[in-house]
Order: structure tokens, then C-alpha cells, then sequence
């Protein structure tokens, strides 16, 4: 079987997951990455290890996404604030 993530298309997957991610708020990715490591860690608390790990390793991505789309929210509203400063004179 191919390995369908390699060199040549991981241009096309990044531009791909930017895409379907564009229009959701860093929060709500934030919360969402929060939310499965409450559920991972309650399903290893009820004995279900490996769907716990499963998904307590999903949330190290999202976390990575909401903090670099926050991150540029937080860009974005600080060079408003800077261009809505009155000049000094």
C-alpha cells in the first residue's frame, strides 16, 4: 500500500486542512482540544485505556491549531488597536 502522506502532497493536505478550518474561531478549537482530554481522561478513569490514549493523543494537534489560529486573532486585533491609536502631536 502507498503511503498516502509523503513529501509531494503534504503542500496539498496542509492547504487542505487551512481550508476546512478557515471559517471556525480558535476558541471553539480550543475548547474542543480541552474537551477530549476531559473525555480521555474519563474513559481511563471507567477502564477504557485505549480509547482514552486514542484520544488524549487527538489533543495534542488541536491544541496546536487553536493556539496558532488564536494566535493570529490575537495578531489581527493588536494591529487594529494600533491603527485606531490617535497620532500624537
Amino acid at each position: 500500500m502507498e503511503n498516502l502522506i509523503n513529501q509531494e502532497n503534504l503542500e496539498d493536505i496542509r492547504e487542505l486542512i487551512e481550508s476546512k478550518i478557515a471559517d471556525i474561531p480558535g476558541n471553539y478549537i480550543l475548547f474542543g482540544a480541552i474537551g477530549s482530554l476531559l473525555l480521555s481522561s474519563y474513559l481511563t478513569k471507567i477502564g477504557k485505556t485505549q480509547a482514552g490514549s486514542v484520544i488524549g493523543k487527538l489533543a495534542i494537534p488541536i491544541i496546536g491549531i487553536g493556539l496558532a489560529k488564536y494566535k493570529d486573532v490575537l495578531k489581527a486585533e493588536l494591529e487594529n488597536q494600533l491603527d485606531l491609536k490617535p497620532e500624537s502631536i
